[in-house]
Order: structure tokens, then sequence, then C-alpha cells
């Protein structure tokens, strides 16, 4: 069993995003522990236990930087309440940050999944930084738009 956490260093929010059945992946021994094997696809990740709390994201390239600057980001897996997105800051630095599903466009989104798809680039702008929590917000909406849609 290769647990959610070990299929990459991006997050996960669902397994098919990333991997389809009967799909062959090279995978590390971790460990074994009384018979049983854990297994990681994530050649950085073989030291240390499996799950657990995971390296804290750097955001602070982001932190600062105005809600009014676009930039390109790259959808990595969307949800029913958004899409997590990647995106460039300053230096080269990347993170990801979510764009909730009423910050995708103007106008009532039913399905994430009717809008966006994993692996479209999109223009976001950072609307949020939370360092502390490892979270950052963003927007594909027009700054001073209609918000509460």
């Amino acid at each position: 069993l290769v647990h959610i956490s070990q299929i990459t260093d991006d997050r996960v929010n669902d397994v098919r995003d990333y991997l389809e059945e009967g799909q062959e992946v090279e995978v590390w021994l971790k460990q074994k522990r009384d018979g049983k094997f854990g297994l990681t696809m994530v050649e950085s990740k073989l030291s240390g236990g499996g799950g657990g709390a995971r390296e804290p994201i750097n955001l602070s390239p982001f932190e600062g930087m105005a809600s009014d600057v676009w930039v390109k980001g790259t959808v990595v897996t969307t949800t029913n309440f958004g899409a997590f997105v990647k995106v460039t800051g300053k230096g080269g630095a990347t993170a990801q940050g979510l764009v909730h599903i009423t910050q995708i466009q103007d106008g009532f989104v039913e399905s994430v999944a009717d809008v966006l798809s994993v692996g479209q680039e999109v223009q976001v702008r950072v609307t949020s930084v939370d360092v502390g929590a490892g979270k950052m917000s963003l927007s594909m909406k027009e700054e001073g738009g209609n918000e509460e849609e």
C-alpha cells in the first residue's frame, strides 16, 4: 500500500488525479515492520515515518504580494470546493494555493470540474497568505468584483 501522503510532494485530494488502476509505478521500500512494507513514490521521503506532519510550506515569497498582480499558475487538483493551483513567486519559489469555487469566475459555478481541469494554466491573484498555517488564497476574478456570488 502506498499512503496518499507518499504519492507526491504536492497536496493530493484525489488519488485519481495522479494514478489509475493497473498503472505501473516506481516505488521505494521505506520501511518493513511486523511483516508489512511501507512504500513511497517520492525518493526524498525515504527517511522518517509514514504520514505524519508535512514539511512546513514556505509562503514568505508570496507574503506582501499586491492583490492586483496577476501570476501564472497551473491547476494541480480540483475539489468540490475549489482548485489547488501551483504558482511561482519571487525568486522562482513555487507553492500551491486554493482558488475557492466562489473565486473562479463571476457568477455561479455549479462544478469546479466544468470550468477547470488538472494541468490547465490559469491567471490568478494572491488574495491572502497565512505563513503560520501554510495557506494561500488565490482568485481568478478581477479585484473589487462581486465577491459574494
